[in-house]
């Protein structure tokens, strides 16, 4: 009945990608954008490149197209039309001096008619520096329409508006242009696409988890349980998602595959030992009694950990993250609860295994037998067991070494590939123009009027030059290139009088004039109409977070060396966003990875009662960490927000191996069993499980890879790397640790019970503290 409800509720879902969920709001950059998006409706940055098929912008036939396209893009609802930049804009004007003062035009008002009228539109644009490089190439071959977009009830999402654009582009292609998109709402749409494609992997991941159960069980009655109870798993936690308005997202939507593999790993090992109590007993009902005693506590155990590792995930700073947490840890809690009910309920009802079932289900398992046979043989020689450890110390350091060439810097455009043709159309149209990804500064004084003060202005002027020169930046703009333009025309001939005002009072004459020769609202998106806080904007070719650390540290330098007291400058756009969200998310997620391992340690230590057990229990999510790290170093793969997460997420589901194993030692301790013999044992038993747990999970996030996008084909090929990693170092090490060390608190059950152990009596306190357990 829960199942149905929660499963009605998985209809509610829906594919949202919403960058505010994804940014860290408190920050300076983000509180930034916020403002700058209220003041001035900077938002969702749509560049069209259109390139003449004959190489000529300056053609009636082409500048007609330009004005027909600009027409149309600006009625696409939710397009802010003060923000429509093109040489066809209303807004977009030329300025020069008269006689009489100052003559303010639109650059292309009425399509020319002929080569000499398309000429003077050329003329008017060569007039105005700020509008070659952004709106019109420098070779003069292609032009640019620059749109912002509100999503709206109409266009709700940017897969819509991308389609909504490129509508308006196949109805006015004539065949005489070519056409190319880029923007930052254009990556955001593609992203949507990909994150999609998710959806169609989870049947195939599903496939080959089911495939690998089978390979372990050889019955299809112990390949279907797992899978049926990961499947309402899934439902329970998708349907709560959708019961409480949470949309999926390229975090979240991986939370099926990762709730799917959790659940049939947990599965896997309950009816494995349900398969072993019932050969030894013959009776169904005492062998369920059994593994769910003898496994369930190692279960809530290694379920408590994954759902505690990844709540803590609350305390980032992003929406999504959040999110992602909570539903994932619900998911885990979930797939707890159906596992230790629905499995020995189902088994309970259905037939005893039979003769056949038993005998291909205790059929050897030939390389995985023989596989665990070695690290068997390395533990009962404490010289191997010591080989083991120095190999694994090499490794580490090794690993540490190459975690030193680990970049963190973020690139939306490298989750990519170059062949994608978003990426291809990206590499056009930056080649053309002055760049698709923004820097923006906000200026505002403390008086109204006080950006026209000639100190301010001549700042701004001064930043502008200074960052243009550095390398990856194509345009800046402002509306102090407004007043140079306007002054250089009043002073044709005056060349003395240099590119500024040098006054507050003749700013504002110019300002004035401009507005009575060209109407009023052309600057309403780069200045309030107070004249006390504007928007500088930077083009820029370059979107890693590396190169935008180094050219915010860079402005503000400039900041701080020119602009005079009672200004207040701060930093957002496209750069400074990427910048933010690398920041908080790689500094919070190494945060949570120790957040994690505390976690893992408190717990396995209260568990087994011994701080040096908890210890254990860490050493393979350490082991696998530094392998992620040192892999990311090897092949160049930089840290960002997605890699970060990918470690967190392995110390958060690779704890279950070492919990597993260390409790089944420390059983066969408990039944008599020598040290050597308990190692040999729980590698026989629990060992075979965890081969086929992390197989299956890593087999079933591999499957990620198929999206062909950068972020899944990373998080499925590192979190399968990091399964493969945990599982084989709880497989090797820990079994080399115990023979070397022969900790206390594995012996401590067995004498308590009476049996043989290797290590030190057990005192009347510890015994006491059995009891007591």
């Amino acid at each position: 009945m829960v199942t149905i409800v929660l499963g009605g509720a998985v209809g509610r879902l829906r594919l949202v990608i919403d960058p505010d969920r994804q940014l860290p709001q408190e920050h300076p950059f983000i509180v930034a954008l916020n403002e700058v998006h209220r003041l001035f409706g900077d938002k969702n940055l749509v560049v069209i490149g259109l390139l003449p098929r004959d190489g000529e912008v300056y053609t009636p036939r082409f500048l007609a197209k330009v004005a027909e396209i600009t027409e149309k893009v600006a009625a696409i609802p939710g397009a802010n039309r003060h923000l429509i930049q093109s040489i066809s804009a209303r807004h977009v004007k030329a300025i020069r001096g008269t006689e009489e003062g100052m003559e303010v035009e639109r650059v292309l008002g009425e399509i020319p008619d002929d080569r000499v009228e398309a000429m003077l539109v050329r003329e008017r644009v060569r007039m105005s520096p700020m509008f070659i490089g952004t709106l019109v190439s420098e070779d003069e071959s292609a032009a640019a329409i620059h749109a912002s977009f509100e999503l709206t009830p109409e266009i709700p999402g940017y897969g819509g508006l991308e389609q909504e654009v490129r509508a308006v582009l196949a109805a006015s292609d004539d065949g005489t242009f070519d056409y190319h998109l880029s923007g930052v709402a254009v990556f955001l749409s593609q992203i949507n696409s990909y994150t999609a494609r998710i959806a169609y992997t989870f049947p195939l991941a599903l496939l080959v988890i089911g495939l690998v159960h089978y390979h372990a069980f050889r019955t299809l009655q112990a390949l279907f349980l797992p899978l049926l109870t990961a499947l309402l798993s899934v439902i329970w936690a998708l349907g709560f998602m959708g019961l409480v308005g949470v949309p999926l997202d390229p975090f979240n939507m991986t939370t099926p595959v990762l709730i799917l593999a959790v659940a049939a790993g947990h599965a896997v090992q309950i009816l494995k030992r349900f398969y072993e109590e019932y050969h030894r007993c013959g009776d169904t009902d005492a062998a369920i009694v059994q593994s769910l005693s003898r496994v369930g506590p190692v279960m809530i155990s290694a379920g408590l950990v994954a759902a505690l590792s990844f709540s803590s995930l609350i305390t980032f700073q992003t929406a999504t993250i959040r999110t992602f947490g909570l539903f994932t840890a619900f998911g885990i809690g979930a797939a707890l609860l159906i596992e230790m009910t629905i499995i020995p309920a189902v088994r309970a009802v259905l037939p005893a295994p039979g003769d056949r079932e038993q005998s291909r289900e205790a059929q050897v398992h030939g390389w995985i037998d023989a596989m665990l046979a070695r690290p068997a043989r390395w533990a009962a020689r404490p010289s191997s067991s010591l080989r083991v450890l120095a190999a694994g110390g090499v490794l580490l350091l090794v690993c540490a070494a190459l975690t030193l060439r680990v970049d963190v810097d973020l690139s939306l455009k490298r989750q990519f590939w170059p062949t994608d043709g978003v990426r291809q159309d990206d590499a056009i149209i930056n080649e053309k123009f002055a760049g698709t990804n923004t820097l923006i500064l906000t200026v505002e004084g403390d008086a109204e009027g006080s950006l026209q003060e000639p100190q301010i202005i001549q700042a701004i002027d001064r930043i502008e030059r200074a960052l243009e020169n550095e390398a990856g930046v194509g345009k800046a703009s402002s509306y102090v290139d407004f007043l140079s333009q306007m002054h250089q025309a009043m002073n044709a001939d005056r060349p003395e009088v240099g590119d500024l005002p040098d006054t507050k009072r003749l700013a504002a004459q110019y300002l004035f004039l401009y507005t009575l020769s060209g109407g009023g609202g052309d600057f309403d998106s780069i200045i309030d109409p107070t004249y006390t806080i504007a928007k500088v904007r930077f083009l820029i070719h370059e979107d890693s977070t590396r190169y935008g650390q180094r050219l915010i540290e860079k402005a503000r330098q400039l900041v701080a060396q020119h602009v005079p007291a009672g200004f207040d400058v701060r930093y957002t756009g496209t750069l400074a966003s990427t910048a933010a969200t690398t920041e908080v998310m790689v500094d919070g997620k190494i945060r949570n990875m120790a957040q994690i391992a505390l976690i893992t340690w408190l717990v396995a230590s209260a568990l087994l009662r011994s701080f040096v057990g908890g210890a254990l229990v860490v050493v393979p999510l350490a082991v696998a960490v530094a392998v992620n790290f040192g892999v990311m170093g090897l092949l160049g793969v930089p840290l960002d927000s997605f890699t970060s997460a990918i470690s967190a997420m392995a110390v958060g589901i690779g704890a279950d191996y070492a919990m597993y194993y260390l409790f089944r030692a420390r059983e066969e301790l408990e039944g008599g069993r020598s040290l050597d013999g308990a190692i040999s044992a729980a590698l026989e038993t629990s060992g075979k499980a965890i081969v086929f747990v992390s197989t299956a999970i890593a087999a079933g996030y591999a499957t990620l890879c198929l999206s062909g996008f950068g972020i899944h084909i990373r998080l499925g090929s590192m979190v399968a790397l990091a399964m493969l990693t945990s599982s084989a170092a709880a497989l090797i090490l820990l079994p080399a640790i115990l023979t070397t060390l022969k900790p206390r608190f594995l012996s401590r059950g067995a004498d308590a019970s009476g049996g043989e152990a290797r290590g030190r009596p057990a005192g009347p306190h510890e015994r006491d503290l059995e009891r007591v357990a």
